[in-house]
């Protein structure tokens, strides 16, 4: 003695297309802080950056700096924001520095003492990056 029950939900397409709306604000939304975010972190690190005074056998001085600019990953969800080569090649030596060091004829090539101007520049970014997800996650929003 089987009966057949038949449910019938109203408005299931515009629900669905309020989803997708509420999935597109949501991206949109990312999108926009990851971007400010990384021109922040990239104008941070572009100051912080050292300026070489003395003159080199390659490159010019301040190319580091010129160097440093955001690539963007995920359709601009995500990037990165380094000093790019080959005008910035040279940008571990400079974050990190370096041990006393010899090259294979034993000639000295020095110590370079640690500067880290991106991921100090990088710090100063995040509580505000955080702060801004967390608010455009933890938003009401009735579909």
């Amino acid at each position: 003695m089987a009966r057949n029950i038949t449910v019938v939900v109203e408005g299931q397409a515009e629900t669905v297309r309020n989803i997708g709306i509420f999935d597109m604000e949501l991206k949109r939304d990312f999108t926009g802080l990851v971007k400010t975010t990384s021109q922040t972190v990239s104008k941070t690190g572009k100051a912080n950056a050292p300026v070489s005074k003395v003159p080199k056998s390659k490159g010019r001085n301040g190319d580091l700096k010129a160097s440093i600019r955001p690539k963007y990953f995920d359709n601009g969800l995500s990037s990165t924001v380094v000093p790019r080569k080959p005008r910035g090649a040279h940008r571990h030596l400079v974050e990190y520095g370096t041990k006393p060091r010899r090259n294979k004829r034993g000639a000295n090539r020095g110590k370079m003492p640690a500067n880290p101007f991106m991921s100090s520049a990088e710090s100063a970014s995040e509580s505000n990056y955080n702060n801004e997800a967390r608010r455009i996650v933890d938003r009401d929003k009735t579909i």
